[in-house]
């Protein structure tokens, strides 16, 4: 049965959606300006009372969209420049992920996939189906509990413990099977004891007669961003070549951290060089 995307109703053009126009426009007149900018200049810009663009402009100081530039003028916030870190990164593993995850796919012939945290449950962002004679089904989208997947543990592997309690004593539920751990205590052990490792594995404990080993996708801050995982029927995952996926697994992490990193560098180097001829 397949689900049926309802199409949101848009609301009239009142008061609350004139505002929040406004308050992009003077977003954009200041990143468009490339300067800080004061309330009449953007008030005269955009052709709004100056008194409405008060308003705006401390709603926007308190939520960290503007910051003071000087007496009078105001730049750009942290806040947006959060929302476009995160927005980059988002793209950045979608985009080098996708070919890291098609190539572990066509070096195992097994269904791989890309993960990350959504909140309190592991979401799956990639998924590449496996060509061999017989393969595992999962889902792009799919949003589980970590403690039904390898994946889910390497990704909440870099929380401290108390934080990492709260998580799993919030969200662990019996899996499928009722073979995934639900004791907090040995999950905290299993959890730390992956990435220790560098790999997590389960065999059984979401699928029957099927099992997946994962391995972490790190930031250039050496944690745990996403965590890349492949899926098999159990008998390839305790034949001899069980072995040889977990290596598969990890190599493949390591490219796509290395990716970003480099996406990275790449970017922040851009920046410096923007600056230096702004300034010069």
């Amino acid at each position: 049965m397949t689900d049926q995307v309802k199409t949101p109703k848009v609301a009239p053009a009142g008061s609350g959606a004139r505002s929040l126009r406004r308050a992009v426009g003077m977003l954009r007149l200041i990143h468009s300006r490339g300067q800080p900018q004061s309330v009449a200049e953007m008030a005269a810009a955009l052709s709004i009372p100056k008194s409405t663009a008060y308003d705006l402009l401390n709603a926007m100081l308190h939520e960290g969209l503007v910051t003071p530039a000087d007496g009078t003028r105001f730049a750009l916030g942290h806040l947006l420049h959060e929302l476009g870190a995160g927005y980059r990164a988002q793209v950045d593993i979608l985009r080098e992920g996708s070919r890291v995850v098609r190539a572990l796919r066509d070096e195992t012939g097994e269904t791989v996939q890309l993960s990350a945290m959504e909140g309190p449950l592991m979401h799956v962002l990639l998924k590449e189906e496996g060509f061999r004679a017989v393969r595992i089904i999962s889902n792009t989208g799919s949003r589980v509990p970590v403690n039904w997947a390898a994946a889910g543990r390497l990704l909440v592997s870099d929380l401290d413990d108390a934080s990492l309690r709260h998580l799993l004593a919030a969200t662990v539920t019996a899996s499928p099977t009722g073979r995934a751990e639900t004791d907090v205590d040995r999950l905290v052990a299993q959890i730390r004891a992956a990435r220790k490792d560098g790999h997590a594995f389960e065999i059984g404990e979401t699928n029957e007669h099927a099992g997946c080993v994962a391995a972490p996708v790190l930031g250039n801050a050496g944690h745990v961003i996403a965590a890349l995982s492949l899926a098999a029927p159990e008998q390839r995952l305790n034949s001899p070549d069980r072995m040889m996926l977990v290596a598969a697994v990890r190599r493949a992490a390591a490219v796509l951290s290395a990716a970003l990193a480099q996406r990275t560098v790449w970017a922040d180097a851009r920046k410096v060089d923007a600056s230096d001829t702004a300034q010069s």
